[in-house]
């Protein structure tokens, strides 16, 4: 009996701590629901005045990035013309290949435009913002063009210069071969250039002679030119 006695007055201590725990956790919760964010704001704000900075001053402006103009997707001029939007009154930061380049105020128009000299090969250009408070956006959209001016390598396999053609038909068929992304023209007609960059056209001609000219013009603007005389008798 006595042993039952403690039993189950065990059973109700045990019982009461548990909801005491439980009390007091839920209350830990509401204290730091409550204060615990004011807290840590009145010790960050603590911090800062200890470090001599302003609650004010940790808080940077928002600058956005700028926006500058498309270029080509290739050139064979070094000297790049870069344009773009952005706050008049800042100033803007351009970066070429990752490097910071020029630095100039934007006009009160909100549009600005520098020269920048690029390397051969692959290039780069993005650009930032800085107001006069040191707040710097993030970087803007960058862009890419390629810097050559290497001409186009063109073979063309017919006709043979000085050819001599007679007879009803008068047409020539010019053909020949160039590398990727180039384009034909042949006495200024466009011609179609396949995808293993071979070409083939009939090119009608008048009695006498005649000079063809086939020009293969890259995406850079580089070009290569070979003439062919050809002399057309009835």
């Amino acid at each position: 009996m006595i042993s039952s006695r403690l039993a189950r007055f065990e059973e109700k201590n045990a019982r009461n701590r548990l909801v005491v725990a439980v009390l007091g956790t839920f209350a830990v919760v509401l204290f730091l629901l409550f204060f615990g964010v004011k807290i840590l704001i009145s010790f960050s704000v603590f911090i800062d005045k200890l470090r001599g900075n302003s609650p004010t001053s940790a808080s940077q402006a928002i600058v956005l990035p700028p926006t500058l103009d498309p270029l080509p997707e290739a050139t064979n001029s070094a000297q790049l013309k870069i344009s773009g939007r952005g706050q008049s009154g800042l100033t803007v930061i351009v970066y070429l290949n990752g490097n910071e380049t020029k630095k100039l105020t934007i006009p009160k128009e909100g549009t600005f435009s520098t020269v920048l000299i690029a390397q051969e090969g692959k290039n780069t250009i993005s650009a930032k913002v800085l107001d006069d408070k040191g707040n710097i956006s993030e970087l803007s959209p960058v862009l890419k063009i390629m810097v050559t001016n290497k001409a186009p390598l063109m073979e063309v396999t017919s006709p043979q210069d000085n050819a001599t053609i007679s007879g009803d038909d008068n047409k020539t068929i010019v053909s020949g071969k160039v590398e990727d992304d180039v384009r034909v023209t042949i006495n200024d007609r466009l011609v179609v250039v396949q995808n293993d960059g071979s070409f083939s056209y009939k090119f009608p001609l008048p009695e006498g002679d005649t000079i063809l000219r086939i020009i293969a013009t890259d995406s850079a603007g580089n070009q290569t030119k070979i003439e062919r005389k050809v002399t057309y008798k009835k």
